[in-house]
C-alpha cells in the first residue's frame, strides 16, 4: 500500500492535470462512491481512472461482484499495480476519451453505474463529451454517471453536454476533502 501511494505521489508531480489528486481515494470516500451505486440494475460497473484501486476496494466491499466490474486507468504503471491486486478483475490501459472505441470493442453494451475519479473538469468541452455521452447511453433510463471531484461546482459542463446533475454526497474524511456528483441524461432520457 505505501510503495503504491509513492507511484500515486511521484505521477502526481510528474502530471499533476491528469492525476487528479495527490494521494489515493480514502476508505471513506469509496465507501460513500460505492453506497450510491444500485447494484440491482443490469449492466456492468465501470471505473474510470482507476488509480490504485481505492475506490474498486470500496466496490468490491460494497458487494459488486468482480465479474461485473471493468476498471479503465491510463497510467501504464497503475495498470498494471491494479491487474495484480485484483487478478478477477477486467483492467483496460486505455484513455477514458476513447471509450466509445473501447466499448464496441469489447462487447459493452449496459452499464449497471459509472464511477469516475478522472480529473475531469481539466478536459476540455469535446473531451468531457467524449468520456460521458457513451457511458450515458449505455446506463439507460435512471442510471448515473458518478463522478469524484474537489472543486465547489459541477466538473462537469452540464448545460453544454445536455446532462442533468447534483451534488449528491460531500466527503469531508479524504485528502482533499471531496464531493460526488450524480449525472443522468437530459430531458427525454
Amino acid at each position: 500500500m505505501a510503495s503504491e501511494a509513492v507511484l500515486f505521489f511521484s505521477l502526481w508531480l510528474q502530471r499533476p492535470l491528469q492525476i487528479a489528486a495527490v494521494s489515493p481515494s480514502s476508505s471513506h470516500l469509496a465507501n460513500a462512491m460505492a453506497g450510491l451505486i444500485d447494484l440491482n440494475r443490469p449492466g456492468l460497473v465501470l471505473e474510470l481512472g482507476a488509480g490504485t484501486g481505492s475506490l474498486t476496494r470500496g466496490l468490491l466491499r460494497a458487494g459488486c461482484p468482480p465479474d461485473r466490474l471493468v476498471i479503465v486507468e491510463r497510467e501504464p504503471a497503475l495498470a498494471d499495480g491494479l491487474r495484480r491486486n485484483f487478478p478477477s478483475i477486467r483492467t483496460v490501459t486505455g484513455d477514458a476519451t476513447r471509450l466509445a472505441d473501447l466499448f464496441v470493442e469489447r462487447g459493452i453494451t449496459r452499464l449497471c453505474a459509472v464511477v469516475s475519479s478522472l480529473p475531469i473538469k481539466w478536459f476540455s468541452p469535446i473531451d468531457q463529451r467524449r468520456v460521458v455521452e457513451p457511458c450515458l447511453g449505455r446506463l439507460g433510463p435512471g442510471g448515473r454517471f458518478l463522478q469524484l471531484t474537489n472543486a465547489f461546482a459541477s466538473p462537469l459542463a452540464m448545460n453544454a453536454l445536455g446532462i442533468r446533475g447534483a451534488c449528491v454526497a460531500h466527503v469531508w474524511r479524504n485528502l482533499p476533502p471531496g464531493q460526488i456528483w450524480a449525472y443522468s441524461a437530459g430531458d427525454g432520457a
